[in-house]
């Protein structure tokens, strides 16, 4: 018996083959691309950001208070508009600090302040005016330095500071503007949760680097799971990291990065 090829049938089951076969690798390729999508969106990390110098109403604050995100504002306790700067930023949904002046290794005394922190202070008065600020910064959740270095290093003034954030059950944020920082320390001796800065944002009026720094806090976050990144209102930032942020938020959120206070990275830290 013969076979007798059929052109025409062939070309039929071809047909239906490779229809079958584009069907079949187009769902597998959707079914891949759907499930990387889930998994990168299941994929969280943190980034707190810190925002020092409110109290002054500088360049931003008000464009910056307004962000979508949720950050950590830095408040300066001392100045003619701490407590508006601290009240619009907690009916904003942010989050407030106490941005204390401590004395610099470096710059003059009078950059401080009369009310900040000095190394030939008592304690006594150290804790007055750690204490004051607080009363000014109402609802603050913790304290960081502003400049500072020449305290950071100094265990007995930084340890009267901290002694206000311990009795108050605070946490602190070392601003790390010194290697040599004793916070570290003295917060493990006081039982005092504290986080330090990884990434500073500006200190420059180059929004393109505000933004490379926004991606380098990304990175760090991807590498340990979060990431604390300082940036400014006023001459040290001001519109220039609020407009990074407004344009570059959205597409790191999309990649798995969720804005928090320092607070609520406190609780997924100890979670």
């Amino acid at each position: 018996m013969f076979y007798v090829f059929n052109l025409r049938k062939f070309l039929k089951i071809a047909c239906v083959y490779v229809v079958l076969g584009l069907v079949l690798n187009t769902g597998f390729n959707y079914f891949l691309s759907s499930n990387t999508k889930s998994v990168m969106a299941d994929k969280k990390v943190y980034i707190a950001i810190v925002i020092d110098d409110f109290g002054y109403s500088g360049e931003g604050t008000e464009d910056m208070i307004n962000l979508p995100i949720v950050f950590t504002g830095a408040v300066m306790p001392f100045s003619e508009n701490s407590k508006d700067n601290a009240e619009k930023l907690i009916s904003a949904g942010k989050e407030t600090i106490v941005h204390m002046p401590m004395e610099s290794l470096t710059g003059k005394k009078s950059w401080v302040g009369d009310r900040g922190i000095f190394l030939d202070m008592k304690d006594e008065y150290i804790r007055k005016n750690v204490n004051d600020a607080f009363d000014i910064v109402v609802g603050a959740k913790g304290l960081n330095n502003h400049m500072g270095s020449a305290i950071m290093e100094d265990k007995r003034t930084l340890s009267a500071v901290l002694d206000t954030v311990e009795e108050k059950g605070l946490y602190f944020l070392d601003s790390v503007t010194t290697p040599n920082s004793k916070a570290e320390e003295i917060c493990k001796d006081k039982n005092i949760t504290i986080f330090k800065r990884d990434v500073f944002l500006d200190s420059t009026d180059d929004e393109n680097k505000v933004k490379e720094n926004l991606l380098k806090a990304e990175k760090v976050a991807n590498e340990k799971g979060y990431a604390i990144a300082i940036g400014h209102v006023g001459p040290d930032g001001g519109n220039v990291t609020v407009n990074a942020i407004k344009n570059l938020y959205s597409e790191m959120e999309s990649r798995g990065v969720e804005f928090v206070t320092l607070s609520q990275l406190e609780k997924v830290i100890k979670n």
